[in-house]
């Protein structure tokens, strides 16, 4: 039976917090940093058998298109001390659904029951100014979101060995898989991150995301030569300024060990935010809302 719409009905908007039906995984939006906040509590609703001998839980996404999960950075495994626990994906394409699924497991090494939920990151606005995300892996607090600056065209380069066919007016080739699409990327900034753009495109391994209709792939890579910052007074008297780099490609890191990074927020804060423990603990009443800022 066909299902019927009616046009004037409003979008639907996905949900900024899914719960797993067992109770025990959560995924929330944090839409400041276009990143998922994961927290795992196993004596919530019906409490897993065991729940106090869980040590870590692993956690992976499926991504649409893809075959295989892949590992989420800090989900690999994801520290759970007593069951309960957290971790944040950076990492998730924009616009598109994505599925988690964590696996306790306990101190033995044995494996519990795994729990799911499904949720989209936004991507920025159709017009939106803002349309490129660059994100750090290892200094994630850097992450910035740009405006694109004359998209350029990416290379693949080819991998070719060539010899001369005596004879023949035909040449031999041996081949390789072409490179990985390597792009000049020129963004335009506001002065105030200025600075942080800078530190960011020097902070090693870092993903570049966009929407999905720009048929762009989320990309892994290295800036190789950097220009700017260069002036260039788009943003009216405050004045713009461009960032030109060459982003080269490279493969996904490795998340095996990786630990807990939520942008923005460190234990380092507590101590100028508040004078006892037990200040902070009126303030963040569980461990999900410690470790992630209260967005558990």
């Amino acid at each position: 039976m066909p299902l019927i719409v009616s046009p004037g009905a409003p979008p639907v908007t996905p949900p900024a917090r899914v719960v797993s039906p067992d109770g025990w995984l959560a995924a929330a939006l944090d839409p400041v940093w276009a990143g998922v906040t994961l927290t795992l509590n196993y004596t919530a609703s019906t409490p897993l058998a065991g729940a106090a001998q869980v040590l870590r839980t692993r956690i992976v996404r499926q991504d649409p298109g893809h075959g295989l999960p892949v590992p989420v950075r800090s989900g690999d495994a994801a520290w759970t001390v007593a069951g309960v626990g957290a971790a944040y994906d950076h990492e998730a394409p924009l616009g598109r659904p994505v599925a988690y699924t964590a696996t306790p497991i306990y101190m033995d090494g044995t494996t519990g029951p795994a729990s799911s939920v499904a949720i989209v990151v936004p991507a920025p606005a159709v017009g939106a100014r803002d349309d490129l995300w660059i994100k750090s892996l290892d200094a994630p607090g850097l992450s910035v979101r740009a405006m694109i600056v004359d998209p350029q065209a990416p290379t693949s380069a080819g991998r070719q060995d060539t010899a001369v066919i005596p004879g023949s007016p035909y040449t031999a080739v041996a081949w390789d898989v072409h490179g990985a699409e390597t792009r000049q990327i020129t963004v335009d900034v506001p002065p105030a991150r200025v600075d942080q753009v800078r530190e960011l495109l020097r902070s090693g391994v870092l993903l570049t995301q966009v929407r999905p209709g720009y048929l762009w792939p989320d990309a892994y890579c290295v800036p190789a030569d950097i220009t700017g910052p260069t002036s260039t007074g788009k943003l009216g008297a405050t004045t713009g300024f461009q960032f030109t780099f060459t982003a080269v490609p490279v493969e996904r890191p490795p998340t095996e060990g990786q630990p807990l990074m939520v942008p923005g927020w460190s234990y380092d804060h507590l101590p100028d935010a508040f004078s006892t423990y037990d200040a902070v603990a009126a303030a963040y009443t569980t461990y999900g809302t410690l470790t992630t800022n209260g967005i558990a």
